[in-house]
């Protein structure tokens, strides 16, 4: 493996013999100036002007240095639509129905910390060097205070490591956006490269990633993907101005790297200050809906998330009604899945009317939106289970076969099989039913 030092020299030597790339916008550079790393990794990088010039001051740890910038977005301040104050953790926050590995350590609200890190790369490994690392957390008074690590060079990282490690060890809770599968299996690599314990081994971690996917990955938007940036416009309703788009941030460090030039920086540790923030508030909006419930949803699509969540959770009686609201007219996409998930709820119950309701529900929207292929597994399990229902508890065997006839042409291998069976014996009991009327008569 070698060493990050000789990877970053390589990097420089490379610029200089290669004008096309020398002369990128990305990577462009006062004339004439070049940096050279040696063994400390800050040659031709003022590491101290370059900290005054970032606000920040300087942390070593032996022959070690980084750089060690504080802010704090106060209690008051508007963060999208809602007060920083705002969203502070709750110990009473019902944080088991996204993640119930969370409540076994049962003083998770005391101190979380949000953590956010900015790399040279996506590709993860001993290679990609994470040099600038965000952390969050909330003060007593309700100020949201951030400190960033900022590597000047790649001999730092050390000391960035040994800081991190000190606030992981007043952290009662792990706060990141898919973090579990990059932030921390990223920054393990570091601890690990430097032969150090790695602090998150027995810290809580919860991802807020796979809580956003589960709450609005259905929500009906321009743009509805569950990027975090997507989710501050949408969920939060905060725009960013100017940011530095993340495709851009290793090519700003590397020019940083290149030049010492701190004006490349100050956008990339807005940014990370910014994901900081908006991580606080999407997991603070998560929980609060699961603790208010589905007359808290602004929308069907969270209705009905709140209603997987309710019922993955064993709370039926939640997840019914959330599934109620979902399958209203109005619904849009949802209203389908919602009145599946109610009909199968009802069933369980053994309330078997209210579920061929629901499955009729499914067969209705589904002949509103012909084609949508979206609705067509839907479908068929609904007029499946109204087969079964007319066939065997509303003894109506003419609807039963109306539905299961539906099926023809729709199903393959055993459910092809199944169906003329079923149609097989439907078209037996209506005989025997016609039979038994000839000789009343």
């Amino acid at each position: 493996m070698r060493d990050l030092s000789a990877r970053l020299r390589e990097i420089v030597r490379n610029d200089r013999l290669d004008p096309g790339r020398r002369n990128s916008p990305a990577a462009s550079r006062p004339s004439g100036s070049t940096v050279s790393f040696s063994a400390d990794g800050h040659d031709g990088i003022d590491v101290r002007r370059a900290a005054e010039a970032l606000g920040g001051t300087l942390h070593q740890s032996g022959a070690s240095t980084c750089i060690v910038i504080d802010r704090a977005w106060e209690a008051d301040h508007w963060h999208g639509r809602g007060r920083v104050s705002s969203f502070a953790p709750n110990a009473q926050a019902p944080i088991g129905l996204f993640d119930p590995r969370v409540t076994k350590t049962p003083d998770w609200a005391r101190r979380p910390v949000f953590f956010d890190i900015e790399t040279t790369g996506l590709s993860g490994g001993a290679g990609t060097l994470p040099f600038l690392v965000g952390c969050g957390w909330f003060e007593d008074d309700g100020r949201f205070q951030v400190r960033q690590f900022f590597l000047a060079g790649p001999a730092g990282e050390h000391a960035l490591l040994q800081a991190l490690a000190a606030i992981f060890a007043d952290a009662s809770l792990l706060v990141t956006f898919n973090g579990r599968t990059f932030d921390v299996p990223l920054m393990e690599t570091r601890w690990a490269f430097h032969r150090c314990a790695c602090p998150t081994d027995d810290l809580p971690h919860f991802d807020m990633l796979p809580p956003a996917r589960r709450l609005w990955g259905r929500r009906e938007s321009d743009d509805a993907s569950c990027r975090l940036a997507a989710l501050e416009r949408t969920v939060l309703r905060f725009h960013r101005v100017g940011d530095v788009p993340g495709i851009e941030i290793p090519a700003r460090y590397f020019h940083f790297l290149r030049t010492g030039d701190v004006d490349a920086i100050e956008g990339v540790l807005e940014h990370n200050r910014h994901d900081l923030i908006s991580l606080a508030a999407i997991a603070s909006r998560a929980l609060w809906l699961a603790h208010e419930g589905a007359d808290a949803a602004t929308d069907p699509g969270e209705q009905f998330a709140l209603g997987r969540l309710y019922e993955r959770a064993g709370d039926i009686a939640r997840a019914a009604y959330a599934y109620e609201l979902a399958s209203r007219p109005t619904a849009g996409p949802v209203r389908a899945p919602a009145l599946g998930r109610l009909a199968l709820l009802h069933r369980r119950e053994a309330r078997y009317d209210a579920a061929a309701a629901a499955w009729q529900g499914v067969i209705d929207v589904a002949g509103e939106h012909q084609g949508r292929a979206t609705l067509e597994g839907l479908e068929r399990q609904a007029a499946e289970a109204l087969a079964i229902h007319h066939e065997h508890r509303a003894r109506d065997l003419d609807t039963a076969k109306r539905y299961a006839q539906s099926l023809r042409g729709r199903t393959s291998g055993r459910a092809a099989a199944d169906l003329d069976h079923r149609l097989g014996r439907l078209n037996r009991k209506i005989r025997a039913r016609e039979d038994t009327l000839k000789w009343d008569e």
